[in-house]
Parts: structure tokens; C-alpha cells; sequence
């Protein structure tokens, strides 16, 4: 008859063996190529011919540093989030151009302007493609 102490140290190694194996699985899974993580193929990407046809258009997205907003419709962007075509607004930000979101009227972050005309809000990606007249090829 097995007592409970013999039968212990086989459960802990069981429950060893399959946690070493999930973390195995995991480990195998989680560094296999993800779609959309850079490298030459980013540039195929929805997101990527997305924000080329924004920028090739003339569209812009208006915000700011430390808006949560904006940081939320640029990580929609994924990989291709330095290609989109992006006016900094606050004076204290980076290559901050205040002047221009005042003289296009920007009152709040983020805003496309897209033909001319001024969106406020995060828009999804197929709002964007929609409003720009973008079809992914």
C-alpha cells in the first residue's frame, strides 16, 4: 500500500512535468513569427499601407504627447506607428508645431484632417480607410 508520503513527491513531479511542458509549449508558440512585428514584411501590412495612403493624401492626425487618446489611435498602428503622418501640438512635445493645430482650428486631441476636412475623435482603422477612400491591396 502506497502512503500519502510516498505519494507525494510522485504528484509534485507530475504537476512538474506538466507545468515544464506548458511552459515548453508556451515558450515554442510565443517566439514564432507574429504577423505585423516589424521586419520587411511591416511594410505589407494593413496598417502600413494605411498610414502611406494617409501621408501620400495630405491626411494628418493632430495631438499631443501626453494625450491617452492619441497614444490609443497610434497603437492601432502597430508597427507601421512612424509612418503615420502626425502633427504634435503641445509646445513641450517633439518637433511641436502649436501654431499650425491653432490656425487649422484643432480643439481636441486626437483630430484628423482628411480632404479638408477636420475628425475629432480615435477613429478605427476602417473609419480612417473609409474617410480617405483607402482600399488595401
Amino acid at each position: 500500500m502506497i502512503t500519502s508520503h510516498d505519494s507525494q513527491p510522485r504528484q509534485i513531479s507530475s504537476w512538474a512535468m506538466v507545468g515544464g511542458l506548458a511552459l515548453g509549449s508556451l515558450l515554442i508558440v510565443g517566439c514564432g513569427p507574429q504577423g505585423g512585428s516589424g521586419g520587411a514584411d511591416s511594410a505589407n501590412t494593413y496598417e502600413a499601407q494605411l498610414a502611406d495612403h494617409l501621408t501620400t493624401t495630405g491626411s494628418v492626425m493632430y495631438g499631443t504627447h501626453w494625450c491617452p487618446y492619441c497614444a490609443d489611435q497610434k497603437d492601432m498602428f502597430q508597427a507601421a506607428v512612424d509612418r503615420v503622418p502626425y502633427v504634435e501640438c503641445d509646445a513641450d512635445g517633439e518637433n511641436a508645431q502649436p501654431e499650425l493645430c491653432q490656425q487649422r482650428g484643432i480643439q481636441g486631441y486626437p483630430t484628423w484632417e482628411i480632404d479638408g476636412q477636420l475628425y475629432p475623435g480615435v477613429k478605427s482603422l476602417d473609419e480612417l480607410a473609409a474617410l480617405s477612400r483607402f482600399s488595401a491591396q
